[in-house]
């Protein structure tokens, strides 16, 4: 496809009916003003060199070096990659949880990296497939729409982190029906549901720990319209600590209220239900490529339906043959002189005439070189457009703010939410800005910019520190990077490091007041911090000393509680002798009663055989 890519300047060939009129002007004039002198047939013959067809001539080429001029300028292009027309292929959405569990390291280096990895490599597979992101931690928003510009898809792709959403949880059922609203708006009236939305899948990307719990019903209600839904489990079902950055860049695990280490573990039976629920398959991520492979098998099995799509994603600049043209017509135009004869002496304006041509033509080249970024100059005013009404809406939220009534208050929440929607397509343009050079520090600074006004502050404080270390750059622009890096830094609370940046914006442009005045903010607000640690550390010191006492008088108790213990076991100890000595008594009673009755018993018995005997001899 053919196109220019300004082509506003083509206005400018409306200049050239003038421009005849003009010279056919002078010409009249010229003749008028030699018939002042004499006859004119008269005089051409007193100038014999003199040519008017030469004149004319020299015109015509200055016409055209003009007309080709303009054509430079306008920067004719040619689509390079060109997909035109109906292609066959299905609609896939990923649905990617960002949530704070996905920094869990079951998988190297975490969950959420390797999933963005596998999502990358899954991409270069696809031919003519159309993909989508939604992101989703307690909220959902899509972060790409459903497109066949797959070097965008990686754009956006990798710049995905757990800051994309600053609400944490983990609510898949309105990433689900996001992604399904999403899809089904690219359906057309005049067709069924079941027959214009059999290619389409959604792929939930998650650990599956579900706070929200809706997400079957959502999934059934996008399966009644037509869309299968599959899910990758990622993660160990055992459960891993989830690590989080202190202030000082240490790495600890989070813990709950109580103390104890937070574990997140894979939740399986509900992604195994939603992929059921929604016609699908659920896979369990377990090495690098997190499932993908299988994924994509299973997608091939799906019917490819046609899809209408035309896509120009890069188009090749061809300024120059236009600039090479009017660099041979004004040597040509150079050389041609407006008399008969060419004498030696006419050669002495062709140097001058050749050099200023030159002149033109470099010119000319330096400021259509920068042609080469023209789309990328596109998006960026595209994205500044947007980003400047999401401002002015923001400003008149800040003012209905302001007033007391409930409506104004319910309009001022529209107008941010509606500004919020802004900056994130502002967000979408300078990124697109940023594709083919991921060095254009406008697009990068711009995209800081947006960043900040949605909170994701560690993203535009990375960008704008990328920016810092850039070499091509005016000072100006640089004072302002610092200036943004130091606020960026200053909402995460890294008073230290927004401290620095603003020194470093203050060396740069010294006068500028309000990196003075965030300069004292931050340090006013680094003494609170620095106030608010030492009363810290003396209440923990305090306390310390408070528990260390407790102990010891619980130990003491504990002590005298041993001591009472032994003393009352040695009592015990005493009475069972007693009993033992008493019981012993009693056996030793018995036993001589015993022996004393058995010794009586047998004094009867001999007294008995005596008697009997006596009887006898008797």
């Amino acid at each position: 496809m053919f196109r220019f890519e300004n082509e506003y300047i083509l206005y400018a060939l409306l200049l050239i009916p003038l421009l005849i009129a003009l010279y056919i002007y002078v010409r009249l004039k010229q003749k008028k003003t030699w018939t002042t002198y004499g006859d004119y047939p008269l005089l051409k013959t007193m100038f014999p060199d003199m040519s008017n067809r030469v004149k004319t001539l020299k015109f015509i080429l200055l016409c055209l070096i003009y007309i080709v001029l303009v054509f430079a300028l306008a920067n004719p292009q040619l689509g390079a990659s060109v997909e035109k027309g109906k292609r066959k292929g299905i609609d896939v959405m990923f649905c990617l949880d960002v949530s704070n569990s996905m920094l869990a390291q079951d998988l190297s280096p975490n969950r959420l990296e390797a999933a963005k990895r596998a999502m990358l490599s899954f991409i270069d597979k696809l031919k003519g497939d159309r993909i989508g992101l939604v992101v989703f931690a307690g909220k959902a928003f899509v972060q790409l729409p459903i497109t066949s510009d797959y070097a965008a898809a990686k754009t956006f792709i990798s710049h995905v982190s757990t800051q994309s959403i600053n609400t944490q949880g983990t609510d898949i059922g309105t990433a689900i029906d996001l992604a399904a609203s999403s899809m089904l708006t690219h359906q057309k009236a005049n067709q069924t549901p079941q027959k214009s939305a059999t290619n389409k899948v959604i792929v939930v990307i998650s650990d599956g720990e579900d706070h929200i719990e809706d997400a079957v019903e959502i999934t059934k209600s996008a399966y009644k319209q037509g869309i299968n839904t599959f899910t990758i489990g990622i993660g160990s079902s055992l459960g891993v600590p989830i690590p989080v950055k202190t202030q000082g860049g240490k790495t600890v695990y989070k813990k709950d209220k109580e103390g104890n280490t937070v574990m997140t573990r894979l939740n399986e039976n509900l992604l195994k239900e939603i992929a059921k629920t929604g016609n699908g398959t659920y896979i369990h991520a377990t090495n690098a490529n997190v499932g993908f492979d299988m994924l994509y098998k299973e997608l091939e099995k799906i019917e490819k339906k046609e899809i209408e799509d035309v896509i120009f994603s890069k188009y090749n600049n061809y300024y120059y043959i236009p600039l090479w043209i009017v660099f041979f017509l004004l040597i040509i135009e150079t050389l041609l002189y407006d008399r008969k004869i060419i004498r030696l002496s006419h050669f002495s304006w062709i140097n001058k005439r050749i050099a200023s041509s030159i002149l033109i033509v470099f010119l000319c080249g330096i400021f259509s070189l920068q042609a080469q970024t023209r789309d990328e100059l596109k998006h960026l005013r595209k994205g500044n457009k947007l980003y400047f009404q999401a401002q002015d809406l923001e400003k008149e939220a800040d003012k209905l703010q302001q007033k007391n009534k409930e409506l104004n208050q319910i309009e001022s929440i529209k107008k941010k939410q509606e500004a919020q929607s802004l900056y994130e397509k502002a967000s979408t343009s300078y990124l697109k800005s940023n594709a083919s050079n991921s060095d254009y520090y406008k697009s990068i600074f711009n995209l800081g910019s947006s960043l900040y006004k949605q909170g994701k502050y560690e993203d535009a404080a990375a960008l704008f520190d990328k920016i810092n270390s850039m070499d091509a750059m005016d000072k100006k622009t640089k004072a302002k990077a610092y200036h943004n890096l130091g606020n960026s830094l200053l909402q995460q609370k890294k008073y230290q490091e927004s401290i620095d940046a603003y020194k470093n914006a203050l060396k740069i442009n010294p006068s500028d007041k309000d990196t003075k005045y965030n300069l004292e903010y931050a340090k006013r607000m680094m003494a609170i911090q620095q106030q608010q640690q030492q009363q810290q550390q003396q209440q923990n010191q305090q306390q310390d000393k408070q528990e260390k006492k407790e102990d010891k008088n619980e130990q003491q108790q504990q002590q005298q509680e041993q001591d009472k213990n032994k003393e009352k076991n040695k009592e015990k100890r005493e009475e069972n002798k007693q009993k033992n000595k008493d019981t012993e008594r009693q056996l030793d009673a018995l036993q001589q009663n015993e022996r004393r009755t058995q010794e009586k018993v047998k004094e009867a018995e001999m007294r008995k055989v005596k008697k009997e005997k006596q009887e006898k001899d008797w």
